[in-house]
């Protein structure tokens, strides 16, 4: 009899918030630097049955705590692409808040015609945005004040446990090199909170360049830069409603 113990799954970057239907549109979400999937759980709410919709969990967070944290862009896309490429969804939406609107827009590149819908909040276009994450680098309480929760920054413990993720994550995007090149056809939604006082709307205009399909900013009133409160419930009904758009355009 063997004694070996039984192998476990090895673990997916993907969480199902809601499976959707094959013939409807997967919707991949990617946090913000230090975050992990568990920000999107209630974001089915806000989309069709047949939209499956996936937050996005690295390693180094939530239930892959002891997996070491990927530090570069290209290591996140792969890992990523292919827990995609395993769905039965034929088509592909994207969303990436922050740091993860890059590796979402990255990610739009490697999927190609698949792809229906990119939506980002809260990042400057892709050609800035790796020399804005390596100057934040400087400052682990800066890092700490921008992407933790106010709740969180009252916990020391907590923060020292989610300062080593949220450093690699900004690593990552500071070792970010853009290509030029738009995506082809893809529409674009680009989404500001009017209370963001950290991008303004001039900083996210650059974006429109980055795809040859329609592109739009969207602000969305009163929400921060992290679209804290209600304004996450406002954010994921207003990318409902573009994809919704982009899909009968």
């Amino acid at each position: 009899m063997s004694t070996d113990e039984p192998q476990r799954p090895a673990p997916t970057p993907l969480v199902t918030w809601a499976p959707g239907t094959p013939d409807g549109p997967a919707l991949i979400c990617l946090p913000w630097a230090g975050a992990s999937a568990v920000v999107f759980r209630t974001w089915a709410d806000a989309f069709p049955e047949d939209v499956g919709v996936y937050g996005v969990r690295l390693p180094g967070r939530e239930n892959r705590m002891a997996e070491p944290a990927l530090t570069d862009v290209a290591e996140i896309i792969a890992e990523v692409r292919e827990a995609v490429a395993g769905l039965p969804h034929r088509r592909v939406a994207l969303f990436g808040h922050c740091s993860g609107a890059l590796v979402a827009f990255e990610l739009a590149r490697e999927l190609g015609p698949s792809v229906v819908h990119l939506a980002v909040a809260s990042q400057l276009p892709p050609p800035q945005a790796a020399q804005a994450a390596d100057e934040e680098l400087v400052s682990r309480e800066q890092l700490a004040r921008r992407y933790l929760d106010q709740d969180l920054l009252a916990e020391p413990d907590i923060v020292e446990l989610l300062l080593p993720v949220l450093e690699a994550d900004m690593r990552a995007i500071s070792k970010y090199r853009y290509r030029e090149g738009p995506l082809r056809d893809v529409p674009l939604t680009v989404f500001r909170g009017t209370a963001d006082d950290e991008i303004a709307l001039d900083d996210v205009v650059g974006w429109h360049a980055q795809t040859t399909g329609h592109a739009r900013i969207r602000e969305l009133a009163g929400a921060d830069h992290l679209f804290s409160g209600p304004s996450w419930t406002g954010l994921a009904e207003s990318v409902a409603e573009d994809l919704d758009a982009a899909l009968h355009r």
